[in-house]
């Protein structure tokens, strides 16, 4: 083969190269005609669908973390009470010369903060909790694949780009 003709296709195949990527990009990259002329509108209308999928597990998710913060709550106002009722114990150790109330007290401590971990180690095992990290999980694997997802990514950068995000 001629040289001249080794340089061509040499040259027809380094422009080949460099052509499938641009002809692929746009659908790699979820870039589809028109986009740089959606609105904010249009752009959010668009991400509805993907955002429409997402919202049974973030609901699901959002009552699990709603029932784990109202037992908590509850949860907590048992151990303030709890805690006051040692007042008088502390303050019977510091008036006691002879030490007795204060080992009370401090054995009443001991045994209230070994009973709270027991708790928290059964409340971190309940079924409760063991659903919100399910929950989480699956929200979190969900996220993932739009994050994965080419068209998403474009219209977030281009709603980025136009200020769709700003007040």
């Amino acid at each position: 083969m001629p040289t001249r003709s080794k340089a061509a296709i040499a040259g027809w195949a380094v422009s080949a190269v460099f052509c499938v990527p641009a002809i692929a990009a746009p659908e790699a990259s979820g870039a589809m005609p028109g986009d740089q002329a959606m609105t904010c509108e249009q752009l959010a209308s668009e991400l509805v669908p993907y955002m429409q999928q997402m919202q049974p597990n973030m609901q699901a998710l959002a009552t699990s973390q709603q029932k784990q913060y109202e037992q908590g709550r509850v949860k907590g106002e048992e151990r303030k009470r709890e805690h006051e009722l040692l007042t008088p114990m502390a303050t019977a150790g510091a008036l006691d010369p002879t030490g007795i109330a204060k080992r009370a007290y401090q054995a009443a401590v001991i045994a209230q903060a070994a009973k709270e971990k027991r708790e928290d180690e059964a409340e971190a095992n309940s079924p409760l909790a063991k659903q919100a990290n399910a929950q989480r999980e699956q929200l979190a694997a969900q996220a993932k694949q739009m994050k994965d997802n080419a068209r998403i990514t474009r219209l977030m950068q281009l709603g980025e780009q136009k200020g769709c995000t700003r007040k």
